[in-house]
């Protein structure tokens, strides 16, 4: 009998798979680290659980006379409704795991095949939240330029923004043509350190106060023109919140755990176990989550 060690027991610990769905994870996410998280790893929940989240109210500045006390605010705070209508898995069979997972890299492709569909499902459902901000700027068929992002940059200073945390979010077809833009030519040339790459989705960190993302999710409508509807957001204009879902039952013959990103929040659950029909090991990875708009003036659309 062959001895037992890592590599053989591996494709019977779910927490080595979850550990590289994590990894997977964290490389090709680009909209959920950047937004308003709420997650607990405790407690179980299911699809169409309800959370109310709290955030605090608005402050005035009051005038201070002296000799006389402070005047105490006591603002009414607000809550968002989060509806946990997201429940998304991908599984897979391995028949013969044994000689698959002996081939070098074979779990990590197997997890970058099941991630990538989830990771994508997240980031459409947040680039979705366009149509539910009122604001916009930009026109539909026309491309982004450094006049268009002046004008975001304006917008989010009209909004009382936060400078240090202004995102946008843009297609593929826009970062070729910011990057073909003889106005942002001479930045490029001069800030080519500040550019980011595909880890990090920034193709730079800074223009007029900007940090532009890129993605390949950005979605678009219509035709003639098509309307590209990039996001222009703070973190505070988007809340995602992720749950754990429920263990299966002792004895039901699986292995599960839970882990969560503490990027983006997202709680990830695997389940891993012997399919007789099969014969061989499935893999489930899901999630439960939900998004919402948070505040309302501080995202936007940027029509291109």
């Amino acid at each position: 009998m062959a001895d037992i060690n890592s590599t053989v027991a591996a494709p019977f610990i779910p927490e080595i798979w979850a550990n590289k769905a994590l990894e997977v994870l964290r490389s090709a996410i680009v909209l959920a680290p950047r937004v308003t998280k709420s997650s607990e790893v405790s407690g179980e929940f299911t699809v169409g659980n309800t959370l109310s989240i709290p955030y605090p109210g608005t402050f005035v500045a009051n005038a201070k006379a002296e000799g006389s006390p402070v005047t105490l605010q006591t603002p009414t705070g607000s809550s968002v409704t989060v509806t946990l209508n997201k429940h998304k898995e991908t599984s897979f069979i391995i028949e013969d795991y044994a000689r698959a997972l002996a081939l070098p890299g074979a779990m990590d492709a197997y997890m970058q095949s099941a991630l990538i569909p989830i990771v994508n499902q997240v980031e459409d459902d947040l680039f979705a939240t366009y149509s539910t901000f009122t604001g916009s700027t930009g026109t539909a068929g026309t491309d982004l330029s450094a006049a268009a992002l002046r004008a975001v940059s304006k917008k989010f200073t009209d909004n009382l923004v936060d400078a240090n945390d202004r995102y946008v979010a843009i297609s593929t077809k826009d970062q070729a043509a910011l990057l073909a833009d003889s106005n942002l030519q001479s930045f490029f040339a001069f800030n080519e350190g500040a550019r980011g790459d595909i880890s990090n989705g920034l193709i730079a960190q800074n223009i007029y106060g900007l940090k532009l993302l890129v993605s390949q999710r950005v979605p678009t409508t219509g035709s003639a023109p098509v309307a590209t509807h990039n996001l222009a957001f703070n973190p505070g204009a988007i809340i995602l919140a992720s749950r754990p879902l429920p263990q299966a039952p002792a004895g039901s013959g699986v292995q599960q755990t839970v882990v969560q990103d503490p990027a983006s929040g997202l709680i990830l659950r695997v389940t891993l176990g012997y399919d007789k029909s099969y014969l061989g090991l499935q893999v489930t990875v899901d999630m439960l989550y939900g998004v919402a708009v948070l505040r309302d003036a501080k995202g936007f659309q940027v029509l291109s």
